[in-house]
């Protein structure tokens, strides 16, 4: 007697499939959204030349600064990372009490079905953290 899965095997094959496919592309997606952080971070140490200037008058050394606006980068990244899933586990538990998206079709299961892995959301975070963190190093690499 097979399981499910091993009757479904194709179909449970190509869903994962699906799954990594959506997850490489929202990766895309935040690594050109964390551009936009690159930018914003640019555009902050190119007005605070002034500030700069009076850290460095009294006494705080390149090194302090870099790490004043790489604080800044980062903590911009964990706020959207926490906030994105905060947001993204809110709508997966709308799906799954009310079934807001429907499936197209003549399906036994009306709606688009969900379930959320602590995986899953384990390697959003680690993943959106670790482009976040990347971008505000090429930000203090910049500043130099």
């Amino acid at each position: 007697m097979r399981n499910k899965f091993q009757q479904n095997a194709s179909v449970y094959k190509m869903m994962t499939y699906e799954k990594l496919a959506v997850y490489l592309i929202l990766l895309f997606v935040v690594l050109i959204i964390s551009c936009n952080v690159f930018g914003s971070l640019s555009m902050l140490i190119i007005e605070k030349k002034e500030d700069i200037a009076i850290l460095q008058s009294m006494g705080a050394d390149r090194r302090l600064i870099n790490g004043i606006f790489a604080a800044e980068g980062w903590m911009i990244s964990l706020l959207g990372t926490v906030i994105g899933i905060i947001v993204g586990l809110g709508v997966c538990l709308a799906q799954q009490k009310f079934g807001i998206v429907a499936m197209p079709g003549n399906f036994i299961v009306t709606a688009y079905p969900v379930r959320i892995h602590l995986t899953d959301v384990v390697a959003v975070f680690f993943s959106v953290a670790a482009i976040g963190y990347i971008m505000t190093h090429c930000v203090k690499a910049l500043r130099r």
